[in-house]
């Protein structure tokens, strides 16, 4: 580990309509439309209000190096390239992994509003943020939203010490009548990379089971795991399980890159071509809306309502806890780590905006 292992001081006086203009003036300083940027940005935001700073404003730089070495377009092309009733394959052509997305769920809402279900398989995309995002565009819609991706290999089969695949976020959104839909967003391993580069950014350790160094002993070192480490599935068996076949329904059914031919986002010399797949179910095809809501309601009370464990004072339904941060910190700042301001003033030096101030 580095010298910096203590916790670093978080700023918690981010108006998030501050955030959104400075991350937004970055992108479309070095080109990106402004619709596109707003997107790319939306998700960071998102990222960082529900406190999955792994996948917040920390990317933009690493978003913006890609753009300016070519490795992303900034404006994205993405084309359809096979259209059937209810199913659509999107070729990405290199273009922002959020813009892809964002078009391949309106895509897939659209096709299930006329089909019933509607299934929209992309490829040669890039790092989409949370997954959440997209499953959400369905629930709002009264639809059920699944979505999937592959990533760079982060993580060695059962009883192997290589990299084959990577930790495969999988997202589900269904409405109810609460305050929150019901929402699931994992990664198939132990933690998301994200949270690693976090945890190192900040010089902390980060606890064990979370990966292995290059040797595949556990570690607690973020810097080990990164430096040619793994990262290790949830689950054992059952997680990598799960991945292989996230990894067969984006990369394998696009027809695009899957597993040992996707470089890491780090990687500056060569593009990604990442896939992704989403799925939207009309519930109004199955029952009637607000029969499903009330119904998944009744579903959720038997988890809110159950018998608590000693000392747990409320039970949380997948999602609950982000989304109700999220709803706070949209009004009253998102905190950003002191080091991550650091490097988006740096950014904003170089590109020449307006920088974060401290408020």
């Amino acid at each position: 580990m580095d010298s910096h292992r203590g916790e670093r001081r978080m700023k918690m006086d981010f108006n998030s309509q501050k955030l959104t203009e400075f991350s937004n003036s970055c992108l479309v300083k070095i080109g990106v439309p402004q619709h596109e940027a707003k997107i790319i940005t939306e998700t960071m935001i998102e990222a960082d209000a529900r406190g999955i700073h792994s996948h917040g404003l920390m990317r933009l730089p690493i978003y913006i190096e890609r753009m300016q070495k070519g490795l992303v377009k900034k404006a994205a092309n993405i084309q359809v390239v096979n259209d059937s009733k209810s199913i659509a394959v999107m070729d990405g052509n290199g273009s922002a992994g959020q813009v892809v997305a964002t078009q391949a769920m309106e895509l897939a809402i659209e096709k299930a509003k006329e089909y019933g279900v509607g299934i929209v398989s992309a490829r040669n995309s890039n790092h989409f943020g949370i997954a959440a995002h997209y499953a959400l565009m369905a629930s709002q819609q009264d639809m059920v939203g699944i979505v999937m991706s592959n990533t760079a290999p982060l993580m060695p089969p059962t009883g192997g010490a290589e990299k084959v695949l990577g930790n495969n976020p999988l997202a589900i959104a269904a409405p109810t009548l609460l305050k929150f839909p019901l929402l699931l967003d994992m990664a198939l391993s132990n933690v998301a990379l994200g949270k690693i580069l976090y945890a190192q950014t900040k010089g902390t350790e980060i606890p064990a089971g979370w990966g292995a160094d290059r040797d595949g002993n556990p570690t607690t070192d973020p810097s080990a795991v990164l430096n040619g480490g793994f990262i290790l599935p949830v689950g054992g068996p059952k997680g990598f399980g799960l991945a292989l076949m996230v990894e067969l329904l984006t990369g394998v059914l696009s027809g695009g890159a899957f597993s040992k031919m996707i470089p890491s986002m780090y990687d500056l010399t060569q593009t990604q071509s990442i896939a992704h797949f989403m799925l939207a179910i009309n519930i109004s095809s199955f029952m009637e809306v607000e029969r499903f809501k009330e119904l998944s309601t009744v579903l959720s009370s038997y988890v809110k309502d159950a018998v608590k464990a000693n000392g747990v004072e409320e039970l949380y339904l997948p999602g609950e806890i982000e989304l109700s941060a999220e709803g706070k910190r949209m009004q009253a700042g998102i905190p950003v780590a002191d080091n991550v301001v650091a490097e988006l003033n740096k950014l904003a030096e170089a590109l020449q905006v307006e920088p974060l101030h401290i408020q």
